[in-house]
């Protein structure tokens, strides 16, 4: 997967309200981390920002990056936030926009070294890794796979590396801004796994499940509990939308709570559609709990309980609903 240069129309959808209301999320995010360690080691904000620098510009506007007198970033603040690009073309776009702005000419799964986990950011790419604030702002679906007998999801595998290399000392608590394309493209056998996954912590988590119920609908249920071979890449985009939005924080608790790490869904939404892809993005806070080690399963359950506590909607004018899903029924 490549950072790659946007094409006109997916930078015409970056303008869009729903857009800026996501990226006054993230602003929120790194304001928060400004205020709570203004001298921190590790960058506040790592960033996927593509050539236009939206998110970067924001920042500038809100003071929370300073620049100087010809609108480069201020000497003091060159090490607090890094872009992650490979696209030629937008490293000149952002080294035009953002002078003195630390960029990394490299993929993001080149800089987290791949999926794997026997090769690890060395370095400068390590101390990257650490940042407080990551915004994986992709243009791609959630893709899986199996791989010597275990179904893989590389994105989160890349997460559960993060979680890994926050995790050594000293231990950094951390959120991670997610946006992936709101769509289940998977093969059968990730459809069987997805199917049993989700019915396996419905069945774990009592209030899991009943909000599980009431978010996905009656129909959706049984597609999820039943094992009818359905296809889930022929259901409608906005159904495929709420089981990613159920899916991604759900697994990426599974994969880091026995290191440690409590996981709080802040933000669940969907928004996009018609002439644009429709997509799904999250706000997950990872907070250090060393002392739960022990006892692992209820940092998951804890996890499980609030995936869908904030899940919502972001309409085209950029409003956003919490919980603002058909009832189908349900």
């Amino acid at each position: 997967m490549s950072n790659l240069h946007r094409p006109v129309d997916q930078a015409m959808a970056e303008l869009r309200p729903e857009k800026m209301a996501i990226r006054h999320l993230w602003v929120d995010e790194v304001r928060r981390v400004v205020e709570e360690y203004p001298n921190s080691e590790v960058p506040w904000y790592l960033t996927l920002s593509g050539g236009e620098g939206q998110d970067i510009q924001l920042l500038i506007e809100e003071g929370l990056i300073s620049t100087t007198e010809v609108d480069s970033i201020a000497q003091e603040d060159q090490h607090r936030i890094v872009a992650v690009e490979r696209n030629s073309r937008a490293i000149a776009d952002l080294q035009r926009r953002f002078a003195g702005l630390w960029i990394k000419e490299a993929d993001f799964q080149n800089l987290v070294r791949g999926e794997g986990q026997f090769s690890w950011p060395q370095g400068e790419d390590y101390d990257v890794c650490r940042a407080r604030v990551v915004n994986l702002d992709l243009n791609t679906p959630l893709k899986g796979r199996r791989d010597e007998g275990r179904i893989v999801f590389p994105v989160l595998e890349w997460i559960r590396k993060l979680c890994q290399v926050h995790s050594r000392p000293p231990r950094t608590d951390w959120t991670l801004l997610l946006t992936l394309h709101g769509e289940a493209v998977w093969p059968e056998e990730v459809n069987e796994w997805t199917q049993g996954f989700l019915l396996d912590n419905m069945g774990r988590e009592p209030y899991f499940a009943e909000s599980c119920r009431a978010f996905l609908g009656k129909e959706l249920c049984a597609i999820v509990t039943q094992d009818d071979g359905t296809d889930w890449t022929e259901l409608e985009r906005e159904v495929q939308q709420r089981l990613i939005m159920v899916m991604v924080p759900k697994i990426i608790s599974q994969l880091v709570h026995n290191q440690g790490w409590r996981v709080r869904t802040q933000r669940n939404l969907a928004y996009g559609g018609g002439d644009v892809a429709g997509m799904t993005t999250w706000v997950l806070e990872f907070t250090s709990d060393e002392d739960a080690v022990a006892t692992p399963d209820s940092l998951y359950r804890a996890a499980l309980r609030d995936i869908l506590e904030h899940a919502g909607v972001v309409d085209e004018d950029g409003t956003i609903h919490q919980h603002d899903w058909p009832d189908e029924g349900g």
